[in-house]
C-alpha cells in the first residue's frame, strides 16, 4: 500500500468514520473545467479521489458516465490526460490519495510498464482496471508493486470474496467491492448482502474495503459506510456536472455544482460509523 493510502485509511480509522471516494472522468468536458471539478472533489469532502481514464468503449458504465467519456474524447482527452490530471491535482494537494480507474484496452494500448512509470511520476497512488481478467491482473500487479503503486483488485461476487483470485501479494491498497450488479448508476445496492461480502473481503485480505456502483444519495452512502472503509460515488457526481453543463453553467459554476453534491454526500457520511466488520 502506498504511504498516502495507508495514512488516509489510518486517519479514517482513528476518526471512526468511512471515507468518501468521488469519481469523475479526466478531461470532461475540457481540461480547464476538469481541473476545477477535480479540485472541487478534494476540497468539498473527497477523502480519496478516483480519476477516470477516458475510454473508447466504457462498457461497464451506465449512460451517465459513458456520456462523460464521450465528452472527454470529443475534447481530445485520452489515457495520458488522466496522468496529467493526476499530476496537476497532486500539485494542489500533497496528501489526498489519487486512484486512476479505467479499462484494460486503454491500459494495454498505452503499455502497462510505461504507463505505470508515468503514473508513479505523476504522484498517483493506485490503479484500478475494471475489466481485466485474473492473469493480466496478476501480471500488472507485479509491475505496479515494483513501482510502489497499488494495483486495486475488484470483488464482484461472494465466491471471489471468499477466495480472491491470484496470490496475496497481488492485492494492495484496498479492495474495491462492487455494491450492485450491472453497470454504474444502476440498481441501488442490497445493503445486507453487500455488508456480508465486505466483511468476508476484509477478513480474507486484511485490506480496507471501498464499496461502489449504485450509491447515489447521502442515505445510501451512510448505509454503505456502516461496513465499508470508504464509499465510492461516480454517477451522481458526473450527473451533477452534466446537469450543470446542460443549464449553461460552465467553468467554476459547473465545478461548484459538483462540489455541492459531494459536500452533501460527505455531510451524510460524517455521522456514519463503521460498525460492521
Amino acid at each position: 500500500m502506498s504511504e498516502r493510502l495507508r495514512r488516509r485509511f489510518d486517519l479514517l480509522a482513528r476518526a471512526g468514520r468511512p471515507g468518501l471516494t468521488p469519481f469523475a472522468v479526466a478531461g470532461d468536458p475540457d481540461a480547464a473545467t476538469a481541473d476545477l471539478v477535480f479540485d472541487a472533489l478534494r476540497r468539498r469532502g473527497g477523502d480519496l479521489i478516483e480519476i477516470g481514464i477516458p475510454g473508447r468503449e466504457p462498457d461497464m458504465d451506465g449512460p451517465v458516465i459513458r456520456r462523460a467519456h464521450a465528452r472527454a474524447a470529443a475534447a481530445g482527452a485520452g489515457s495520458l490526460d488522466a496522468l496529467t490530471q493526476a499530476a496537476r491535482l497532486r500539485g494542489r494537494d500533497p496528501d489526498v490519495p489519487l486512484i486512476l480507474m479505467g479499462y484494460a484496452a486503454e491500459f494495454r494500448s498505452a503499455g502497462p510498464a510505461p504507463y505505470l512509470d508515468a503514473l508513479a511520476n505523476a504522484g498517483a497512488d493506485g490503479l484500478l482496471i475494471v475489466d481485466a481478467g485474473p492473469p493480466e491482473r496478476i501480471a500488472w500487479s507485479q509491475l505496479a508493486r515494483e513501482r510502489g503503486v497499488a494495483f486495486i483488485q475488484i470483488v464482484a461476487s461472494d465466491d471471489d470474496a471468499r477466495s480472491p483470485p491470484g496470490p496475496a501479494w497481488a492485492r494492495s491498497g484496498f479492495v474495491y467491492c462492487v455494491a450492485s450488479d450491472g453497470p454504474t448508476g444502476g440498481m441501488p445496492p442490497a445493503v445486507a448482502a453487500l455488508a456480508a461480502r465486505a466483511g468476508t473481503v476484509r477478513r480474507t485480505t486484511g485490506l480496507p474495503v471501498v464499496a461502489g456502483f449504485g450509491v447515489r444519495t447521502p442515505a445510501m452512502a451512510t448505509a454503505v459506510g456502516g461496513f465499508a472503509d470508504a464509499v465510492a460515488v461516480g454517477t451522481v457526481v458526473v450527473d451533477a456536472l452534466e446537469t450543470a453543463l446542460a443549464a449553461s453553467r460552465t467553468g467554476r459554476a459547473a465545478a461548484d455544482a459538483v462540489g455541492d453534491v459531494v459536500a452533501g454526500l460527505a455531510e451524510g457520511l460524517a455521522g456514519a460509523r463503521l460498525t460492521i466488520r
